[in-house]
């Protein structure tokens, strides 16, 4: 039996990829699809499985893009038959709903000679909700991945910014399974043995909070930079960042640091460290860190002012909801200076 698995998110790698890897290897041939560069350099540097690499933009487009919607439904019609016309009789696995709509695309063509699962868990603890946007913007995206994909979606918007999801008229005949339990067993076979990570005891999980829209450029670089300063003068060689794979961009002083863990690496395979303090502002990977290490888990992004505070509530929320009140937040970065010391 051959096993293709389509990765479109990193967050999905150690709660739902790996525990799937981990039951079906032994049963048949595996392969993984990746949808972006860092999640190929992960599978093509952590495991031994054979990894495809898809080009056409999994989302279609994205700000930068807009203009390239037609042409790049072109290309993934010549990308699919490319890759995976000749691909029957296999069993087909995918675990996400949202955004990734050329790679829905493939599925629901694939569905037609292979058998398909979606293991997304729908009941997902740490799943944020975004609202459904209704209109003439919302009403043409749909439109058009109806007629260039052949799938049925709806939109949310977060930040302003509209993305595709999956109507559920998509899963008629798509069997859904359990989603598989996330292994603090299977995460340590998997983990990385870093030399950076040698006398670190603070971690910085970091995501650009600019591109998202969520804060202004220089609402952000000013407590970036004030928590550098507090860490080069308390900590200056015991902390790392971590960056998020895909939002990975560093400013003002933060860039100028060179300890940094490779952002294709998903940070639950660095949580088996003996952290003492793990600091971020909104990312959901604090929840992770709360739930898997002994640390101190501190939130920065009261520190912050958002241009949505509606945004920022959901994020904060499901930080404080998810979290069994682990995770504290500081009003003011100053106060990192007695919790370090």
């Amino acid at each position: 039996m051959k096993y293709i698995i389509f990765v479109t998110t990193f967050a999905s790698i150690c709660g739902r990829v790996l525990p799937l890897i981990e039951e079906k290897k032994d049963k048949g041939e595996i392969v993984i699809v990746a949808t972006t560069d860092q999640l190929e350099n992960f599978f093509r540097k952590n495991t031994d499985f054979k990894v495809i690499r898809t080009k056409v933009h999994p989302d279609l487009i994205d700000q930068k893009t807009k203009h390239k919607i037609f042409y790049n439904i072109i290309l993934s019609k010549i990308e699919f038959n490319n890759l995976f016309k000749d691909l029957k009789n296999a069993e087909i696995y995918f675990s996400n709903r949202a955004c990734a709509v050329v790679i829905f695309s493939y599925i629901k063509k694939l569905k037609k000679r292979n058998t398909v699962y979606f293991f997304g868990n729908n009941t997902n603890k740490n799943a944020m909700e975004f609202p459904v946007e209704n209109g003439l913007r919302a009403f043409i995206m749909r439109l058009i991945v109806r007629w260039g994909l052949g799938i049925e979606t709806y939109v949310r918007t977060r930040a302003g910014v509209p993305f595709w999801t999956l109507d559920e008229r998509y899963f008629k005949v798509i069997q859904k399974i359990k989603s598989p339990t996330e292994s603090k067993d299977i995460n340590r076979k998997y983990s990385n043995r870093l030399d950076i990570l040698n006398g670190k005891n603070i971690l910085i999980a970091y995501n650009d909070s600019i591109s998202c829209g969520f804060v202004e450029e220089n609402e952000f670089i000013n407590n970036i930079n004030r928590l550098m300063e507090i860490l080069n003068t308390i900590a200056p060689d015991k902390y790392t960042i971590k960056a998020h794979p895909r939002l990975n961009k560093f400013y003002g002083k933060m860039s100028e640091v060179t300890d940094v863990i490779p952002s294709y690496i998903p940070l639950q395979l660095v949580l088996g460290h003996d952290w003492k303090m793990i600091i971020g502002f909104d990312s959901g990977s604090l929840i992770s860190s709360a739930e898997q290490t002994n640390a101190d888990v501190i939130s920065l992004m009261d520190c912050l002012r958002y241009n949505d505070q509606y945004l920022k509530k959901k994020f904060r929320d499901n930080l404080v909801n998810n979290s069994q009140n682990r995770i504290k937040f500081l009003e003011n970065i100053e106060e990192l200076k007695d919790i370090i010391e």
